[in-house]
């Protein structure tokens, strides 16, 4: 069902709760049948039409449905009724945030941070006073503590029912803690939250972005963020990073001399799409300006040519890529992200080559240092990472094709690197250009991409460009200035020219893990997907750990298999009450671990061996 407008996630509880019990078994039926109803608008109203005698009215409001009574239906059941909740479960929920998100390229973007020029920052009147870091503890307020409570208790209920169990019922609580979280100051855990519900939304639909990886990993998050919120006191010197911001505050700037690096599009599981583009100044600093707004991967193919929002240069984001500007009276965000507001005034300039000043010391910089940089940057809330501080800057040789679209290479050092793909939405070109690249044995590259920290020595290739000597090597048109970004650009065969001749390396895999932290890795998503009873079967995989010696794995494993298998029963043997802590505590633990353990481990395979 297509043309149905935003609503609110008190908006889906109201009605949700409307329902008695007899018919809350049927809910997802209901959402299943409702997606081939009609919908038309007329008059300020949305109608959808379920059969010749009923009808839901939606009644909109600034363009979002934003209370339960402004869905009316016909039926004689109404307002007690299926269809009202049908017809909003499938509608996209409003966040209660006007503002785009922050945007970052292969990152799922979080939705607090304002639209390029804003330049206030807006503080939550209901959170604590942060201070400065080092100072005394901060302590959350009741409400604040209530709404992490609800968050905790959401997720959990996600976890155990897995997303094979995970209906609306439960979307529609883990949407109501999130708008609780959000309203109450708690936004990086309600972004965490919002990311949840898109994936067991885009689950249902079997879209085809959907990753489980990408969902284990978010509801990690939202977790492990509720699990501290809820102490109610916070280390001073983490409190801004655990709660987050609703807006970013965009600061006045000096003089801006930029020159283009490479465009990124942008497609992120929480609705959001667009373009961020990588410039450097003269000092050689990374900053983005983006193009970041509800919509899908159609949006983000698209929005690379729109028009960049910084005066009126009339560059496009593709345009400036491969060009320069100068900036007066601009603002950005601490992190690195330029502002649009009405004071600012910008002009074409001319750009500069890779190989030249300043772009040309991004590659000069040591590749362990780059790693450190790059993996401490990935550790951190996508909002709080400065404007490419995850990017790596590599001098590569291809070495051939890899299974899955990836391109075996090695550094001039002689380290191996796998290039795989950003993004595999087939409405951009990674996966085609890689394709190619990975025909071109011998081709020297200079490459940007974004290290992926579950993988050894993995690099996803952002951007290619002419290394330094190699002559036609890489016969790019000369309107791409050097370098083709490999989400836009579409590349030819006749533009790659093998280099010097190397042995055949085609269909070797990937470069993988550690193969025991694989296997944990696989059964904290197999949780996530079948819910508690799938964590009780885990016994081989604890030896499988403690062979690998990874004993404090192995621990929480069993501490994990244990916790899913207890369950409380009366004095009749029938099952009581059970809030799932314990369990949810276990799986976080194991979660948590192995983000830590694969993450060092990855980074020390960067690292050179002596």
């Amino acid at each position: 069902m297509s043309g149905l407008p935003p609503v609110t996630a008190p908006a889906l509880a109201e009605t949700l709760d409307a329902l008695p019990g007899r018919l809350r078994k049927k809910v997802d039926d209901a959402v299943t049948r409702a997606a081939a109803w009609p919908v038309s608008t007329a008059d300020g109203q949305v109608t959808v039409t379920v059969d010749e005698s009923t009808t839901v009215t939606l009644v909109v409001t600034g363009g979002v449905v934003r209370t339960g009574a402004d869905a009316r239906c016909s039926c004689l059941l109404a307002p007690n009724c299926l269809h009202r909740v049908a017809v909003l479960a499938l509608a996209p929920v409003h966040d209660g945030l006007d503002d785009e998100p922050d945007a970052a390229p292969a990152e799922p973007p979080t939705p607090d941070a304002p639209p390029a020029g804003t330049a206030a920052v807006v503080t939550d009147e209901a959170g604590p006073d942060t201070g400065p870091s080092g100072g005394a503890p901060v302590v959350l307020t009741p409400k604040q503590r209530d709404a992490a409570e609800g968050l905790w208790r959401a997720g959990a209920a996600v976890l155990a029912a897995g997303t094979s169990g995970s209906g609306l019922v439960l979307r529609t609580a883990l949407l109501r803690a999130v708008h609780e979280g959000r309203a109450n100051g708690l936004h990086r855990a309600a972004a965490a939250g919002t990311r949840v519900a898109a994936g067991l939304q885009a689950l249902r639909e079997a879209q085809p972005q959907f990753r489980l990886a990408e969902l284990t990993d978010d509801l990690r998050e939202v977790l492990a963020v509720a699990h501290r919120l809820r102490a109610g006191e916070l280390p001073a010197e983490q409190s801004a990073d655990l709660l987050g911001v609703a807006r970013r505050g965009y600061d006045p700037q000096a003089g801006l001399r930029l020159y283009g690096l490479c465009t990124v599009p942008v497609v992120a599981e929480s609705g959001y799409a667009g373009t961020v583009t990588y410039v450097v100044d003269r000092d050689g600093r990374l900053w983005t300006v983006t193009d970041v707004a509800p919509g899908g991967a159609d949006r983000a193919a698209r929005s690379g040519d729109t028009a960049v929002a910084l005066g009126e240069a009339g560059l496009s984001h593709r345009q400036l890529t491969r060009a320069g500007m100068i900036v007066s009276g601009g603002t950005a965000s601490a992190s690195g992200r330029l502002g649009a507001g009405r004071s600012v005034r910008a002009v074409r300039a001319t750009g500069a080559a890779w190989t030249e000043p300043p772009l040309r010391a991004l590659w000069e910089q040591p590749l362990d240092e780059q790693v450190s940089r790059a993996f401490d940057a990935l550790a951190e809330p996508v909002g709080d990472r400065l404007a490419g501080s995850d990017l790596l800057f590599l001098s590569v040789r291809v070495r051939g094709a890899a299974t899955g679209d990836a391109v075996l290479a090695e550094t001039l050092d002689g380290a191996p690197v796998l290039l795989t793909v950003a993004d595999d939405h087939p409405e951009l070109a990674y996966r085609e250009n890689l394709r190619l690249l990975g025909a071109a044995e011998g081709l020297e590259l200079l490459v940007v991409g974004r290290p992926d920290p579950g993988r050894r020595a993995t690099v996803e290739a952002l951007s290619i460009g002419r290394a330094p000597g190699t002559g036609d090597g890489l016969r790019l048109p000369e309107a791409w200035g050097g370098h083709a970004d490999l989400g836009y650009d579409r590349l030819h065969r006749s533009q790659l020219q093998s280099g010097q001749q190397v042995p055949a390396v085609a269909g070797r895999p990937p470069v993988t893990g550690d193969p025991a932290l694989q296997l944990l890795r696989r059964h904290l998503e197999r949780v996530v997907s079948g819910g508690r009873a799938v964590a009780a079967l885990a016994d081989g995989q604890q030896r499988r750990l403690r062979r690998a010696r990874l004993d404090l794995g192995a621990y929480l494993l069993a501490e994990l298999s244990s916790a899913a298998r207890f369950r409380r029963r009366d004095p009749f043997g029938r099952l009581t009450g059970d809030d799932a802590e314990a369990f949810t505590r276990a799986w976080l633990a194991a979660a948590v671990y192995e983000q830590h353990a694969t993450s060092a481990l990855t980074h020390a395979t960067w690292l050179p061996r002596g």
